[in-house]
């Protein structure tokens, strides 16, 4: 899994390429738990190369967001094929993301 992050202005953009599991979870904490050193407090998950989440990864984005939630910012989750989109409905988690066709939107989203 390579994970990277992008300033959109305020809004962090982190992409993965590849799983989102937890064999591979220490990479993407490491890389967001910088960020929000930094002070970033909106954040977006770019799921556009990612290949699978498991319920792991489901954990990681849910604990972002309340990273975010505690910094008075938001996520967005950008990108996600069908896949993807099930597995939100299936647990649910459809009604906790605010969820993007893509990065674009996603990061317009937070300057309305």
């Amino acid at each position: 899994m390579n994970v990277s992050c992008e300033d959109y202005g305020r809004v962090a953009v982190v992409s993965v390429d590849g799983e989102l599991s937890d064999d591979t979870l220490e990479v993407f904490r490491a890389t967001v738990e910088h960020r929000l050193a930094e002070g970033r407090a909106d954040f977006v998950v770019n799921f556009e190369k990612l290949s699978s989440v498991d319920s792991a990864g489901l954990e990681a984005l849910l604990w972002l967001k309340e990273q975010c939630r505690q910094r008075e910012g938001d996520l967005k989750l950008a990108g996600l094929d069908e896949t993807a989109r099930q597995i939100l409905v299936m647990t649910r988690l459809d009604r906790q993301f605010d969820v993007h066709a893509d990065v674009v939107q996603a990061v317009r989203g937070f300057a309305a």
